[in-house]
């Protein structure tokens, strides 16, 4: 077995509790980077969620991985994996969230735990199709594999997500580090049979370790702009979108693509860069340092804590409203789960 120390991944909201119980992510000791299985139904798996898409029948078929960054419903995943191009018209992408309940046996999944992305937003950048510019005509293609999604408001039979720690400026990718990924390996193409989604519900989520080999800052050719890190490892398809976590236990990249390990050989994989990505920030604005959000504090009349916080001004102007007690409104630093703040 590779000599490393396995990782442990606690989601934000239970960071530094007495109860925090990090689950063991211990991989099978003859192969370190194969996909194993990871049975974390209140940790990981509130927080790292597979992605549909939904045709017009309401047929649903799997997609891929995506993962929380805040608390108020914002989720990244690699944009390959919500780009349904010409059946775009008649579908729509869905996350695949917790029931709110703990239940034993076989039960149906509220309609609830499906719930809508309302937009998507992925930076881009000017096309270098030579005879479209000979034409004069304007073209824009995806600059990063990177789509940044906002939930629908959740139904009360959805467990509300839990927060991933995401590190946008302050890693490297270095040779010779290990990484860890996780998604939803089971995840394709074929329509979700209520079989399948209880399995994807109960058991669908794997991780996989890997070695980073190389470095790409600037992609790996024109048809893949994002600044990505190769990894020696063994990512499934439906991995894509899902989140790289360091040592330390950060979001640092997400799944982008891989090449499967086969015959003897290792697979490939290349993780999109976070740190690289420096126009994530402008479609995620809540993100700050690891574990905190950029938010607006509600402050009630004489207290030195927030009773609340929020996405935007207005909304935190309204809940100020609904209060009934004098308040101010400041945007903040947030650590996420807690009533930690600092001034921005």
């Amino acid at each position: 077995m590779e000599h490393f120390v396995p990782f442990e991944i606690a989601i934000c909201e239970k960071t530094g509790k007495a109860d925090r119980k990090a689950y063991p992510l211990i991989p099978d000791p003859d192969r370190p980077f194969h996909p194993f299985k990871i049975r974390d139904p209140f940790g990981l798996r509130n927080a790292v969620v597979p992605v549909f898409r939904q045709d017009a029948q309401g047929q649903i078929f799997g997609m891929g991985t995506a993962f929380n960054i805040n608390e108020f419903g914002t989720f990244l995943t690699a944009h390959h994996v919500i780009d349904i191009g010409e059946q775009s018209a008649s579908s729509r992408p869905l996350l695949f969230l917790s029931m709110q309940a703990i239940v034993f046996g076989r039960v149906g999944i509220p309609d609830d735990c499906f719930v809508p992305i309302m937009n998507a937003q992925a930076p881009d950048m000017d096309s270098e199709n030579p005879m479209a510019a000979l034409r004069g005509d304007s073209q824009r293609q995806i600059a990063m594999d990177i789509a940044i999604m906002q939930a629908s408001p959740l139904g009360k039979g959805v467990r509300p997500p839990y927060t991933l720690k995401v590190s946008v400026n302050d890693w490297k990718p270095r040779v010779g580090e290990i990484v860890f990924a996780v998604g939803y390996p089971e995840l394709d193409l074929s329509k979700l049979s209520a079989d399948s989604q209880n399995m994807l519900l109960s058991e669908g989520m794997y991780g996989a370790y890997g070695r980073i080999v190389g470095v790409h800052p600037c992609g790996v050719g024109r048809s893949n702009p994002s600044p990505v890190f190769e990894v020696e490892t063994d990512w499934p398809g439906g991995m894509s979108g899902g989140p790289v976590f360091n040592q330390a236990g950060e979001v640092v990249g997400i799944v982008s693509r891989s090449i499967r390990a086969e015959a003897g050989l290792g697979g490939t994989g290349f993780a999109v860069d976070l740190g690289r990505c420096h126009e994530i920030q402008v479609f995620a604005p809540s993100l700050d340092a690891p574990g905190w959000q950029i938010c607006w504090g509600l402050f009630l009349e004489s207290e030195s804590e927030p009773v609340s916080v929020h996405a935007s001004q207005e909304q935190a102007a309204t809940a100020g409203d609904d209060s009934g007690r004098p308040f101010s409104i400041r945007k903040i630093s947030n650590e996420i789960g807690t009533k930690n703040w600092m001034s921005t």
